[in-house]
């Protein structure tokens, strides 16, 4: 190389090349991701239209661990057993939230602490033994403390298991 020529240096024309790449991905990535992502919708209307979930035949059995959710299993047993809340319950979205919100409206919060309720909100309102209350319709359930780690796992857990389904599908817990 002589004096007053440009040194060459291999590695500046291959960044050069990654940072156009880079560039050029997050680009297509962005477009793909707003053409292609479902659509945002206002929060009455997350449940899935009737042509797209799904209306087995037949009770559905949501399977959770008993080792990861003792205090739920033991809150679910109780109700069911000593308290008269049936086993067999009915997805019914609409009206969710009120009935949540009606339900724990009088029971104190505990710091570290959720009130969980059996049957849960989206499982009560119809059908035999879950129309008990009125504004909301089938407004009461049993509650208990649990631990907040672990009544809002179970709630995650749950809502996954359940996206699929249709309003009026019939579902019961399990645990193993």
């Amino acid at each position: 190389m002589g004096i007053g020529t440009p040194r060459l240096d291999a590695t500046t024309g291959v960044a050069a090349t990654l940072a156009r790449v880079r560039r050029l991905l997050s680009v297509t990535f962005a477009l793909l991701t707003v053409a292609c992502w479902p659509t945002a919708t206002p929060g009455k209307a997350l449940y899935r239209a009737a042509g797209e979930c799904v209306r087995p035949d037949g009770v559905q059995r949501l399977v959770f661990s008993a080792a990861e959710y003792p205090n739920i299993r033991r809150h679910f047993r109780r109700a069911v057993v000593r308290r008269g809340w049936p086993l067999q319950l009915v997805v019914n979205r609409p009206g969710a939230d009120e009935r949540r919100e009606r339900l724990l409206r009088d029971i104190p919060t505990h710091e570290g602490f959720d009130r969980d309720e059996y049957p849960p909100a989206v499982g009560r309102g119809r059908g035999p033994g879950l129309e008990c209350g009125r504004n909301p319709r089938g407004w009461k359930a049993d509650v208990r403390y649990a631990p907040s780690s672990e009544n809002r796992s179970h709630g995650a857990s749950l809502g996954a298991q359940l996206e699929r389904f249709c309003n009026g599908t019939r579902f019961r817990y399990v645990f193993r």
